[in-house]
C-alpha cells in the first residue's frame, strides 16, 4: 500500500509530488493576497512553512534591495526552496532554514512583513507561535495570514482523508488569538467567491471597521478544482 504523503510535514519523493500539487492549488490564493498588502522593495521579509519557495520567490521579486528568508520544519521543503531559488540563495539574497515556527533562529525585530501561506492550520500551541512570530517582526511590521478557506464551516474534506490533525480558524477566531499574542491591530480581508466582493474587518485601539468592497481581482483558476466560497488574509501589526 502507497504511503499517503503529509500535508503538515511533507518529505521524500512523495512529499516533492505534494509540494507541486500544492503550488498549483494554492497560487490563485496567492495572488489574490498579493492585492490586500503593500510590499516596499526594502522590505526584509520571511515566509514560514515556505514549502517549495514559490512564494518566497514571488516575494523577493517585490523587495529585491533586502533580503528574504524563508523556513520550514521539513527537510524535504528547505531543499525544494532553496533549489527553487538556487540562484538567489547563491548570492546570498534569499536564505532558507529549517526550523520550527515555536522557537526561530532569528534576532529580534528582524522583519518588516511576515507570511503563512496554508500552513497556520498545522500549528501547535498556536497562541505562543503567535508571539514568537511577534518576537522577530519589528514594530510597525505585518504578519500576513492567507489560507483559502475562512472556518470549517466551508471546509470540505480532502479526499484522501488524510488531513493532518489541521484546525481551520475562522476570522473571528483568528482576531481574538492574535490580540491575544499582542499584536496592536488586526484586519480580516474575506473574500466572498461567488459574490465577487470583499469584507474588510478591522479591529484595533479606535474600536471595530467594517467595509464590503467590490473584489476587482481576475482569477485562472482551474475549473475541476474545489473552491471554497470564502478565502481569507488576516494582517496584524506589531
Amino acid at each position: 500500500m502507497d504511503e499517503i504523503p503529509s500535508y503538515k510535514k511533507p518529505e521524500g519523493k512523495s512529499g516533492e509530488e505534494l509540494l507541486n500539487q500544492m503550488d498549483h492549488d494554492h497560487t490563485p490564493i496567492a495572488l489574490w493576497s498579493y492585492t490586500n498588502f503593500d510590499v516596499k522593495d526594502d522590505d526584509v521579509l520571511l515566509d514560514i512553512g515556505c514549502g517549495s519557495g514559490l512564494n518566497i520567490k514571488r516575494l523577493y521579486e517585490k523587495s529585491p534591495k533586502a533580503k528574504s528568508y524563508g523556513v520550514d520544519y521539513s527537510a524535504t521543503s528547505v531543499k525544494k526552496s532553496i533549489m527553487m531559488n538556487q540562484k538567489e540563495v547563491d548570492e546570498g539574497n534569499i536564505i532558507i532554514k529549517q526550523a520550527n515556527v515555536l522557537d526561530m533562529p532569528f534576532e529580534d525585530e528582524k522583519f518588516d512583513i511576515i507570511t503563512a501561506y496554508s500552513t497556520v492550520f498545522f500549528w501547535p500551541d498556536i497562541t505562543n507561535a503567535f508571539m514568537e512570530v511577534k518576537r522577530v517582526l519589528k514594530t510597525g511590521g505585518k504578519f500576513i495570514i492567507v489560507q483559502g478557506i475562512n472556518g470549517t464551516d466551508n471546509y470540505q474534506p480532502l479526499d484522501d482523508g488524510n488531513d493532518d490533525g489541521a484546525v481551520f480558524y475562522n476570522d473571528i477566531e483568528f482576531k481574538d488569538m492574535l490580540l491575544e499574542a499582542g499584536y496592536s491591530s488586526v484586519t480580516c480581508v474575506i473574500r466572498k467567491i461567488m459574490e465577487h466582493k470583499k469584507l474588510i474587518k478591522t479591529y484595533n485601539e479606535e474600536g471595530y471597521f467594517e467595509q464590503l468592497t467590490d473584489d476587482e481581482h481576475q482569477d485562472n483558476i482551474d475549473k475541476k478544482q474545489d473552491i471554497s466560497p470564502e478565502w481569507l488574509c488576516v494582517i496584524a501589526q506589531k
